[in-house]
């Protein structure tokens, strides 16, 4: 019987999900990225919904239709794709926190209505990333906590920031700035378990509400007054309540 050529030996041991030896650098790369991607979706499921330790690289080959072996192509183990997900989800924070303060203006009240809207559009938008941590929190290697406990330090002390300089400049009420921080930040986080857009509201619309109760929450009653007797913001006032009054006669807000 003929011996078969060692090239379709090699290709018939191959792994599946593998880049073939043809394809061109270019293809081979995108592809590459590609499969590392759905892998990183994958994992971040089933490591939110069975846990970190619940979780086996056949689960998440078997999620993706790969074989266990052809994971090691694109991570060598299942703690570099845990790694991945959270050096993502610690790294994204910062990097919208930087481009934020590029456009951030006006007065303090303005700048947490902006950022707080803009922290729920991120939480909303990531929510498996944000109950993954939560779940595998505990099974985070030192480097890896560390970098994700810095970033959600970052996140607290813009809140701080913000909430210290209103009180400064006295549209805000002299609250323990760490406090009102932390409740802020649990008004922004808790969407990510109760928000359902099937149930009528958008998330912008949830996002701009949830801001404006945040500053609310904060203001004194001077700045409260102050910002009926503006005109622009007056009228901002009276189009929100339209907006809410709206929606209460659609049905389109149900407890």
């Amino acid at each position: 019987m003929a011996r078969p050529s060692s090239s379709k030996s090699k290709q018939g041991t191959k792994s599946a999900g593998t880049p073939e030896s043809g394809e061109s650098g270019g293809n081979r790369d995108k592809r590459k990225a590609l499969v590392e991607r759905e892998l990183m979706e994958k994992a971040c499921i089933l490591f939110a919904e069975k846990g970190y330790a619940g979780t086996s690289l056949t689960d998440i080959a078997d999620s993706v239709g790969l074989t266990r072996g052809a994971i090691y192509y694109y991570f060598k183990n299942k703690e570099a794709l845990l790694e991945a997900l959270v050096q993502e989800v610690a790294l994204m924070p910062l990097k919208e926190i930087s481009e934020w303060k590029l456009t951030a203006t006006g007065k303090p009240s303005e700048r947490l209505k902006s950022f707080v809207r803009m922290r729920i559009m991120a939480v909303l938008q990531r929510g498996i990333q944000m109950r993954m941590i939560e779940v595998t929190e505990a099974a985070l290697p030192p480097d890896l906590l560390r970098r994700h406990t810095e970033a959600k330090r970052n996140i607290l002390s813009e809140y701080r920031a913000i909430i210290r300089e209103g009180i400064l400049a006295g549209e805000f009420r002299p609250v323990n700035d760490r406090y009102a921080a932390f409740g802020v930040i649990g008004i922004v986080n808790w969407t990510n378990y109760w928000f359902d857009e099937d149930r009528g509201a958008s998330a912008e619309d949830v996002a701009e509400e949830l801001a404006e109760l945040a500053v609310q929450s904060l203001l004194t009653d001077e700045s409260r007054r102050g910002r009926l007797n503006d005109p622009n913001q007056a009228i901002e006032v009276i189009q929100e309540n339209l907006r809410h009054l709206s929606k209460l006669i659609r049905g389109e807000e149900k407890a």
